[in-house]
């Protein structure tokens, strides 16, 4: 006899209660020691699923919907995960902080621009390693963008592919995005709702504009913020404190 929807409920519930008392523990003590590696873990299963699950009806139904002005909506937010922008600026202020050590007067002043020229090859940094790593998983996993969904129905990969409608995993922009708002949150951690909403934004950008599927927002999105929290690691490991402002 079948069980009943409300007992099978039951069942999965207490099922997921014994099972989070069991591991929970020993997950938060794993979760402490290793963060970026049980978070490694759970991207990559939260990818898989994506996968098999989720991304191609969540593609097909965001091509139907998202259309007119909220299309020109995300178009203008995604432009914030281009990169060279954030080098531009990156080397910008990187050229006027050193400008401004050369001249400075007092060593007050010639301490507070050396940390600011430190900071901006923080963020260079970050950009650039994680920029590379993504270019490379792109070739390696050679995923189909949605638009052969749309056009042809296909979905999958082409490894070793460097075609721009097959290097959708993992997502550059929200790589770029996510790298240059975790440095932003290890230089001014007090603003982080702020750097943490950005970011967001952003890459769910590229979901909106159907230009790559949820898996590889995800992961791009993990590329960026495990490669800036490793910088910011060792950093502080060699003795350096990249910080510009202290948390609240």
């Amino acid at each position: 006899m079948p069980i009943a929807p409300p007992r099978l409920a039951s069942a999965i519930s207490l099922r997921a209660h014994r099972l989070a008392r069991r591991w929970g523990p020993w997950h938060a003590a794993l979760a402490r020691r290793l963060p970026l590696s049980v978070a490694f873990v759970w991207v990559g299963l939260a990818c898989l699923l994506s996968m098999a699950l989720i991304d191609r009806p969540l593609a097909l139904a965001l091509k139907a919907h998202v259309q007119g002005d909220w299309q020109g909506f995300w178009r203008v937010v995604t432009a914030l995960g281009s990169g060279w922008p954030w080098y531009l600026a990156g080397l910008s202020a990187w050229s006027l902080a050193r400008w401004r050590m050369a001249r400075a007067t007092w060593p007050e002043s010639w301490i507070a621009w050396t940390a600011r020229a430190r900071a901006c090859v923080f963020v260079l940094l970050g950009l650039a390693v994680s920029g590379v790593l993504v270019t490379v998983l792109k070739a390696l996993f050679g995923r189909l963008r949605p638009v052969w969904l749309f056009r042809e129905g296909e979905y999958g990969f082409a490894p070793l592919s460097f075609d721009w409608a097959a290097n959708s995993f993992p997502s550059g922009h929200s790589q770029t995005i996510w790298a240059v708002m975790t440095a932003l949150m290890v230089l001014f951690p007090r603003h982080w709702p702020t750097w943490v909403a950005l970011g967001i934004l952003v890459a769910a950008s590229r979901l909106f504009l159907t230009v790559h599927y949820l898996s590889d927002v995800l992961m791009g999105s993990y590329i960026g913020i495990a490669t800036v929290v490793l910088l910011a690691r060792w950093g502080r490991i060699g003795g350096m404190d990249v910080r510009l402002s202290q948390p609240r």
